[in-house]
């Protein structure tokens, strides 16, 4: 028994800042970023109205949707975030009251960091092939806008809002086919600390949150070291040819390091799809907003085989193959 991807939904929002706008705000320019990360773009959310909670509901409705499912018969929801705009009830809470779910179905988030959604997605087929859910909406959303330094830039040129959501539905098939890995002593690489008064004031009386801390330069070096070895690894594991791959869906994190993990697998930058040039770092929800992409514009269909992997603060770092 296995989780299969049978809806797929994604949220951005409609604000965009460009590369351009980012060169008004912090010493960059357009081409400074573009070589360095791919990134010509980011959705910015209006914190009034497009907060993490509420983006999260318009992609589970679009996933429900896609899949053509009763919300009534979802048995669980999983829920992937680092920045959530409330710290309880959670946000798989939230898509259960927008839905109308009915009160059967259990309710939990995860935080894992831009991995989030992988590690929502493995615990879901985990209750999947243990029996004990049938139908199971797996949702990422983040709004790292509230929590990027604009000062600076080795690290607010990275990130952009948004979520992504898949609908997952029990059938017969092998089981989920994965790795997961941490490095806690590299943790220092990248973090956010918990301030004890988050919405606190400055003497001009600006409301600031605490900020992403990021040695880019380690975290590149992790990043196209450990996913190229994890995904080698997997296919070892698992008996099968990275050449049988169509797709790489990695977490969009940086076009660079995504280019470096095909070279060192050898293989074509064609299976390799991005949406990071105008998409920017989206944390836990780039894989799912890549996969609904996919699927929307033809290049996703039914057999194809997939891994996914993604990689971010802990350290930790995953790698999944589906048959989708």
């Amino acid at each position: 028994m296995t989780g299969k991807i049978i809806g797929l939904g994604s949220y951005l929002p409609d604000k965009i800042l460009t590369n351009d706008d980012l060169a008004g705000i912090v010493e960059t320019s357009d081409e400074w970023i573009t070589e360095r990360t791919g990134i010509k773009q980011r959705h910015i959310s209006d914190h009034n109205t497009e907060r993490p909670s509420q983006m999260v509901v318009k992609a589970a409705l679009e996933a429900v949707a896609d899949a053509g499912i009763d919300p009534k018969d979802i048995d669980l929801i999983v829920s992937a975030s680092t920045t959530s705009d409330v710290l309880f009830p959670t946000l798989s809470t939230t898509i259960h009251k927008a839905l109308d779910v009915s009160e059967d179905c259990g309710c939990f988030d995860v935080n894992s960091a831009c991995p989030g959604w992988v590690a929502a997605f493995n615990t879901a087929q985990s209750f999947i092939e243990s029996g004990n859910a049938k139908l199971v909406l797996v949702a990422g959303a983040e709004c790292t806008s509230n929590y990027v330094d604009w000062e600076d830039r080795g690290s607010c040129i990275l990130f952009g809002d948004g979520a992504g959501c898949a609908v997952l539905q029990a059938c017969e098939g092998k089981k989920n086919e994965f790795l997961m890995r941490s490095s806690g002593k590299r943790s220092g690489c990248l973090f956010c600390e918990n301030a004890r008064q988050p919405y606190r004031k400055d003497e001009e009386g600006f409301e600031g949150l605490t900020h992403f801390n990021m040695n880019g330069r380690e975290v590149f070096k992790f990043a196209v070291t450990e996913v190229p070895a994890i995904i080698k690894d997997l296919a070892a594991r698992y008996n099968f040819s990275l050449d049988e791959i169509d797709y790489f869906i990695l977490h969009q994190a940086n076009a660079r390091i995504i280019e470096a993990t095909a070279k060192k697998l050898k293989m074509p930058i064609e299976r390799f799809p991005m949406n990071i040039q105008y998409t920017g770092n989206t944390s836990s929800a780039s894989i799912p907003m890549l996969l609904k992409e996919m699927k929307s514009d033809g290049r996703l269909v039914r057999g194809q085989k997939l891994i996914i992997a993604s990689f971010g603060a802990g350290l930790t770092w995953d790698a999944n193959y589906i048959i989708y």
